[in-house]
């Protein structure tokens, strides 16, 4: 079945090679090679590797929503399943399905029962019976810490977990302990692909450490280039002709490990979302990316140099094809997926939407889209909030909001309101000085990791930045924040109410729990008077009662409170 190319490189391969691959068993830092014979080839050695990131388990695709059309479902992991089998027919033991990282992060998180571990589980083993080679940890993995990732990787018998920077040793993810899946989780791995022997590790973005739940798991000092440089002398010294970064640190940083580091052959990224119709080339490493939530299958044809070493740029191609209605799908595999989603949380309608919600990107007014939003929903709790003091404002992070589409006017179901904001993440009251609330903003403008930076939502604050001035510096402890070591000058306006912020008045903002805790290196706002709704302070035993982000959204949705276009 012919299957639809939407974009394309410019760069095109000249031929192709049908050669033999085997899988292999790894450890943590020893590979072990099955050799598989291959046929005599006709043209240099090639190996073709598919590429998907950022799913965060929208296995039945994402939601593509227009005023226009209505609803069309694209994607789904059934349908990168069936392609996979596909190509192998055309190119036996030639083919790899990798993964970027973020899976564990979604609707299929959420089962009816409350349990996050066992729906990771099963989460990775459809990853495996889908026909998922090597995959990397995204920071999503650690939204309800490490030992739900523990508990998913115990699960596993086939699919590989590689991770380079993570220092493991003696915590939840130590590969060592009895019940690990001997091999399934390590560093770096070496496949036989297409006669072509092929290096793999793992990145994982350091700033986990900030934005999710890591525990007990700790980064390398050096949490990139050191990890990486040793990864690649480690897998070129045991014979690799091709390595491969599996990275979810976003393009930016990618550009940047692809600077700093020599030896990678091409990054497999994540963390950016990036739909990535051209490779982009940094001193001779390839960089790609496949959008995410299963809308892409990326392709990446590594051809061999004559030399034995290294890729051929000229034979080397990379494309990314739609994953829609013209793909095939596996009817297994939907019927698993159909499976799971008897075991999630009901959809039911909660409300109506008299007008549009527009919750496009680009980022650019994407903040102000959310915080229309943002401000109904604290509009709503405002009677609480005001109970502990006068709200002047609020302000949340952008990379809660997940839903970037418009939803026509029409119903509006529980999952909806999930899908827009799906994080666990409760409402505070903060109390802090106008000097810490300049820090904060001050925070917020600095530059953030791709697609999970410092953005701020805002209402009833605002605030400009020149970027192009010195930025807010930390002294980091574990590599994370522990004060302000030099204070940025990159805030050039901020007010309150219309009114510039008097650093020695005291102010008192709603926010998440998330940012009042210092996600995301919002170290100032931790150091407020925090104040759960019910007036208690936040972070005593036992826990103070605040709703959900979320649970208020919903309630204001079944309210009719959204009576105006977003």
């Amino acid at each position: 079945m012919a299957v639809r190319l939407v974009q394309s490189m410019a760069v095109m391969g000249l031929g192709s090679a049908l050669v033999g691959c085997a899988a292999v068993a790894t450890k943590p830092d020893q590979q072990i090679e099955v050799a598989v014979p291959a046929p005599a080839p006709t043209g240099p050695k090639r190996c073709l590797l598919l590429t998907t990131n950022d799913s965060e388990a929208h296995f039945d695709g994402p939601k593509a929503v227009t005023a226009t059309t209505g609803s069309v479902t694209l994607g789904s992991i059934a349908r990168v399943a069936a392609y996979k089998q596909q190509l192998l027919q055309q190119r036996p033991g030639g083919v790899l399905l990798l993964e970027g990282g973020d899976v564990l992060q979604g609707r299929f998180m959420e089962r009816a029962d409350g349990d996050r571990a066992q729906a990771a589980k099963l989460a990775w083993q459809l990853y495996e019976a889908a026909g998922y080679d090597y995959g990397t940890l995204g920071n999503h993995e650690f939204d309800a810490g490490p030992q739900v990732v523990r508990h998913a990787l115990k699960g596993l018998s086939k699919y590989r977990i590689l991770t380079a920077n993570l220092d493991a040793d003696a915590t939840s993810l130590d590969p060592r302990e009895p019940g690990f899946p001997d091999g399934l989780y390590g560093k770096t791995a070496i496949v036989n692909c297409g006669g072509i022997r092929l290096g793999l590790f793992g990145l994982l973005t350091p700033t986990t450490r900030t934005i999710s739940q890591i525990g007990d798991v700790r980064f390398f000092d050096d949490p990139i280039n050191s990890p990486a440089r040793a990864a690649v002398a480690q897998l070129r010294a045991q014979g690799a002709q091709l390595v491969v970064a599996l990275s979810h640190l976003g393009l930016g940083e990618d550009i940047d490990l692809a600077k700093d580091v020599s030896g990678i052959d091409a990054i497999v990224g994540g963390h950016s979302h990036t739909p990535m119709p051209r490779a982009k080339v940094v001193q001779g490493t390839w960089i790609t990316q496949a959008g995410s939530r299963f809308a892409w299958v990326g392709q990446l044809d590594l051809a061999l140099a004559a030399t034995g070493v290294g890729l051929d740029p000229l034979l080397s191609r990379w494309h990314m094809t739609a994953v829609d209605q013209q793909m095939p799908i596996d009817a297994k595999l939907e019927a698993r997926v159909t499976h799971l989603r008897s075991h999630l949380i009901a959809e039911v309608v909660i409300g109506q939407r008299p007008v549009s919600w527009d919750l496009t990107q680009p980022r650019g007014d994407y903040g102000q889209k959310a915080a229309r939003m943002a401000a109904q929903v604290v509009r709503k709790a405002l009677p609480q909030l005001h109970k502990i003091a006068p709200v002047v404002g609020g302000l949340l992070n952008t990379g809660g909001f997940r839903s970037h589409t418009v939803y026509p006017p029409g119903p509006v179901t529980n999952l909806d309101v999930f899908a827009i904001h799906p994080f666990a993440n409760r409402l505070l009251a903060v109390k802090l000085s106008g000097q810490g609330l300049i820090d904060t903003l001050e925070h917020g403008c600095a530059p953030g990791s791709d697609g999970h930076g410092q953005g701020l939502v805002l209402w009833g604050l605002t605030m400009g930045c020149d970027r192009g001035k010195p930025a807010q510096t930390y002294t980091y402890e574990n590599g994370k924040p522990i004060a302000i070591l030099q204070r940025g000058q990159r805030l050039v306006e901020a007010t309150v109410g219309g009114r510039p912020i008097d650093k020695r008045q005291l102010y008192t903002i709603a926010t998440l729990d998330y940012l009042a805790k210092g996600g995301s290196g919002y170290l100032p706002l931790k150091t407020g008077e925090r104040l759960c709704l019910d007036g208690q302070p936040f972070g005593r035993e036992p826990p103070c009662q605040s709703p959900k982000f979320n649970q208020v959204l919903e309630q204001a949705v079944r309210e009719g409170w959204f009576d105006q276009p977003l």
